[in-house]
């Protein structure tokens, strides 16, 4: 008992030396150098200030997620676990484009709507996405902004959970921070499709640290049926432009890489791009699939970079997001604060087919007067016929030439059976007067091949502008609801089948092989029907007012007489000087 009185009385008196100890002898008051350093503690989450990597007084640090200036010292964001960084989602737009971004890793982009009313859906009037992503697929972001493992000090995977720290109506920033990196991504949507992508990579830890970046971009496939419309991955290297199909790069196997100065890389499909210009050129490109196969995914490698305590790298990417308008592509970057090397060509994303270059210097004199028709009518579909009947114009002297050395091989059809059956065994003397023949009536097999020939490219270059033009995307005409879409109702396919099947039937046969004219009487109108079937309307238009008018020209031409003929209608032996 009395030794709990003596604990007591011990505790008793130990409190009352404390209290009168702190009475008597205040603490002292904290000194400026000392407040600083417990704000800075506070603001990374606890961390001192030579963890962050800055100068040790702090003099003129810029604020948390903003960028610093060439030679100023860095300051850490702070260090908040993904856990408790709330999931945020922000949207900015400007005339032509609206851009949803979010904070989750895998990619900063989401969702893009293009405003133009051209490009919005007519049953729910929002704006097209063509991003078309798979979200069941997973494959559901693009513009991600990571590091190549295997050449990079520090593990980054797919990133963390972003804080958003500034958003206005065109620009938004988000940081991500793992470790001692932190990543400040600054998207800003300027002018049109045009764009401008800043990131900067900051090193706070007590270590030098390597990296490589990569940016990758990924488009899906959709869900259209059709073939026409492919999806590509495009690397735009020094000397040429790559590009890869979804077929490419299937198997997992199949992965491309393009090495050499990537001056801009992306993907498009038929009518949108989603392209990245570097300020400073790539070291390379990585193509492959999505993985669960209805996606294309294009990745930009960067050079290797060695950050110092402290230091920062900053990357900027102009970026073109949208319709495939040609005068757009060829004068980016229009923006104020965009700037881009020379010789980015972002129109090489337009596909002219297998001719190039001829194709395009055609097919753009070609939509220039598609374009104007276009103007004096309002109609794209009335703008396409008046188009046709220039062309068909215009190569009317090389039809008629090449329709009247058809008319004359059927003439002489009879007298070069003859000849076949006279010299059979003597293949030589055969073909000696067989050439006598083709030379007294100024004719010869070849002669109704070459205008078709000269027509060739002509033909492949509106071919291809007609399915490469993205002014006729959304544009009705009569029954078809999309110029780029094919034919719902198969009325241009069955049409165009029976016109073409009537146009074989009235053309002379200058081969005087029945069984081969009987051929070609059935066989190349189904296979122009079954081709229609999956080709755009607009080309559909084309062919069927090409097919009508070729229709008139034959029955005019069937009406007029050979000139070759004499009175009784039998073929005569006039020379060709003498018909012309």
């Amino acid at each position: 008992m009395e030794m709990k009185h003596r604990i007591a009385l011990a505790m008793a008196l130990s409190i009352l030396i404390l209290f009168g100890y702190t009475y008597l002898v205040p603490s002292p008051e904290p000194t400026d150098d000392a407040l600083a350093e417990q704000e800075g503690g506070s603001e990374t989450g606890g961390e001192t200030g030579d963890e962050t990597g800055g100068s040790d007084d702090g003099a003129g640090a810029p604020e948390a997620g903003e960028p610093a200036q060439p030679g100023q010292p860095v300051e850490a964001s702070p260090a908040v676990p993904d856990t408790q960084i709330e999931k945020s989602e922000h949207r900015i737009a400007n005339e032509l484009l609206a851009v949803t971004v979010d904070s989750e890793p895998g990619g900063l982009i989401n969702h893009i709507e293009l405003l133009d009313d051209q490009f919005r859906n007519r049953e729910t009037n929002e704006g097209e996405d063509f991003l078309l992503f798979d979200e069941a697929a997973g494959s559901d972001k693009t513009l991600e902004f990571g590091f190549l493992a295997d050449e990079t000090d520090f593990g980054w995977g797919r990133g963390a959970r972003a804080q958003l720290v500034e958003a206005g109506d065109d620009r938004v920033r988000y940081v991500r921070r793992k470790g001692d990196v932190e990543v400040v991504e600054t998207l800003t949507l300027l002018d049109g499709y045009e764009a401008k992508y800043e990131v900067l990579v900051r090193n706070f830890g007590k270590e030098s640290v390597a990296h490589r970046v990569e940016l990758t971009t990924r488009m899906g496939l959709g869900s259209s049926s059709s073939r026409y419309d492919v999806h590509r991955a495009l690397c735009r290297a020094t000397d040429s432009l790559e590009e890869f199909t979804f077929d490419d790069v299937e198997d997992e196997e199949d992965v491309e890489k393009v090495k050499g100065g990537l001056h801009w890389f992306g993907v498009d499909s038929k009518y949108f791009l989603q392209a990245v210009i570097p300020s400073e050129t790539f070291s390379g490109c990585v193509v492959d699939s999505d993985g669960a196969g209805s996606g294309m995914v294009n990745t930009a490698i960067g050079r290797q970079i060695t950050l110092e305590p402290g230091q920062q790298k900053s990357y900027e990417f102009g970026l073109y997001l949208g319709a495939k308008i040609d005068s757009m592509l060829g004068a980016f970057p229009e923006s104020e604060g965009l700037e881009a090397a020379e010789g980015i060509a972002l129109t090489d994303a337009i596909d002219w087919g297998w001719f190039g270059a001829l194709s395009e210097y055609l097919g753009g004199m070609m939509l220039a007067l598609l374009r104007y028709f276009y103007g004096l009518t309002g109609v794209w579909g009335v703008a396409i016929i008046m188009l046709t009947v220039v062309i068909k114009l215009t190569l009317l002297p090389l039809t008629i030439k090449q329709y009247r050395s058809m008319r004359k091989m059927k003439e002489i059809n009879p007298e070069m059976q003859a000849l076949r059956e006279k010299y059979k065994d003597d293949q030589v003397k055969m073909n000696q007067e067989m050439q006598a023949l083709f030379s007294r009536h100024g004719t010869s097999p070849l002669s109704g091949c070459t205008p078709m020939l000269l027509q060739f490219p002509i033909w492949i270059a509106l071919y291809a502008m007609l399915g490469a033009v993205v002014d006729l995307y959304h544009e009705s005409f009569l029954w078809l609801p999309d110029l780029t879409q094919p034919d719902p109702y198969y009325i241009l396919p069955i049409g165009m089948g029976a016109l073409m099947f009537l146009q074989t039937s009235m053309n002379p046969n200058p081969g005087g092989d029945e069984m081969q004219a009987k051929m070609m009487k059935w066989m190349m109108p189904g296979v122009f029907v079954v081709m229609m079937l999956f080709l755009p309307s607009g080309l559909g238009v084309y062919i069927f007012a090409n097919i009508t008018l070729s229709l008139i020209q034959s029955f005019i031409q069937l009406k007029i007489p050979s000139k070759d003929k004499d009175g009784d209608g039998e073929s005569g032996d006039k020379p060709a000087g003498a018909t012309a």
